[in-house]
């Protein structure tokens, strides 16, 4: 075998391996977003399937415990993929849309109303309904399970 073959060859085969690594590894944008967004959505857990389901345009389940222990589900599917930096929008304004109802740890149920609309229960026995992020963005045919 002559060196140019061999070189090639190993070539080939680095090509093969890092692609196989670079698809094993969780996208950069993804992992930040999911990171941003941890403690807010109730866990990693949570992060990472709004982050993915949004992204992928995907069913997103949603599970939270209270301060009593009580659990929160929500679940629902955007209508399509949506960029990162659309998921980044859409989060951060659901974020501050709930900030300014003094929500800074919110429920599955109350995540999913500032994200897609919805009625948010607040803890003084109030409710507020939101048009929600993703729907402000262009987004807003979404399947409640």
């Amino acid at each position: 075998m002559n060196h140019r073959t061999l070189a090639a060859s190993l070539a080939a085969s680095l090509f093969s391996a890092s692609t196989a690594i670079a698809a094993t590894l969780p996208d950069a944008s993804q992992a930040r977003l999911a990171s941003d967004y941890s403690a807010w959505a109730g866990g990693r857990d949570n992060a990472e399937a709004l982050v993915a389901g949004l992204r992928r345009g995907t069913s997103i389940t949603l599970s939270t415990k209270g301060r009593d222990n009580d659990v929160s589900l929500a679940g629902f599917t955007p209508s399509g993929p949506m960029s990162y930096s659309d998921v980044g929008a859409a989060l951060a304004r659901a974020r501050s849309d709930l900030a300014a109802l003094g929500v800074r740890q919110p429920t599955a149920e109350q995540i999913q109303a500032a994200l897609i609309g919805g009625d948010v229960h607040l803890s003084n026995g109030r409710t507020r309904a939101l048009r929600g992020s993703v729907a402000a963005l262009g987004g807003n045919n979404f399947a409640a399970r």
